[in-house]
């Protein structure tokens, strides 16, 4: 038998569907779906474990922690939506200083009503954004944020960029 076994939401219920040829284990993409062990049998002689994603307690800091919430890889239970929205201008703005061009700060401004990134917290950000946008609904404005950041409306955006494109 084989173990599948990783962290929450990387794809683990997917790629066994994959190797089974049909859809064999519940799969989506959002973190929490597989709850239990789930026993797939691919042939006679072989079978998958599928198993809920597990987060090492020695990997997590504060700093994997956020990551993991911005990327939906934990339950929104887990966070506050509106810290993590901010969070995730000042990750934005710092890999922009770290590597000038990674990221389009330009396209963030335009997406939100032509707010400046500039001498702003990520807090202050995300309330201008609220009071222009949503009426002062910080939530609303924190889930639009970290929604357009998931989907790529943002562009395409790592939260590390490679080591070649850093400031040395």
């Amino acid at each position: 038998f084989f173990l599948v076994l990783g962290f929450p939401n990387v794809g683990k219920s997917a790629l066994i569907n994959r190797l089974v040829g049909k859809r064999a284990v519940k799969s989506q993409n959002k973190p929490g779906v597989t709850r239990s062990l789930q026993w797939v049998r691919l042939s006679n002689e072989l079978e998958l474990l599928d198993t809920p994603g597990i987060i090492p307690a020695k990997l997590i800091d504060q700093n994997t922690a956020l990551r993991l919430a911005l990327c939906d890889d934990i339950g929104q239970a887990a966070y506050d939506s509106q810290i993590v929205a901010a969070a995730l201008l000042d990750e934005l703005v710092r890999a922009d200083r770290e590597s000038p061009g990674y990221v389009d700060l330009a396209a963030v401004e335009r997406r939100y009503a032509g707010i400046s990134t500039s001498d702003v917290s990520g807090q202050q950000f995300l309330e201008l954004v609220s009071v222009s946008l949503f009426r002062g609904d910080s939530e609303r404005a924190a889930m639009r944020l970290l929604t357009d950041f998931r989907t790529g409306v943002l562009g395409p955006v790592t939260l590390e960029a490679p080591p070649s494109t850093r400031k040395r």
